[in-house]
């Protein structure tokens, strides 16, 4: 129980730096695109990085379930 509580925390705080670095860069697309210049780039890499959070969204959901069902598992 303790390593899916682990591992839910390391998810958890890999999730917070990827929403900080959606931030970011939906930031930099605004400022660039208010600048008048080419922000293809910038979205580019903010389409990368949303993947990849959505990616750990799906990890974390994975990783609760398990954690999850091996509880109830064991209180069966």
């Amino acid at each position: 129980m303790i390593r899916d509580r682990d591992a839910l925390l390391t998810i958890a705080q890999r999730i917070a730096e990827v929403e900080n670095r959606v931030c970011q860069l939906n930031d930099r697309v605004r400022r660039l695109n208010n600048e008048g210049s080419d922000t293809s780039q910038a979205q580019e890499a903010l389409q990368i990085v949303s993947c990849n959070l959505s990616n750990l969204y799906i990890q974390q959901s994975a990783l609760r379930r398990s954690a999850w069902a091996s509880r109830w598992a064991k209180s069966g």
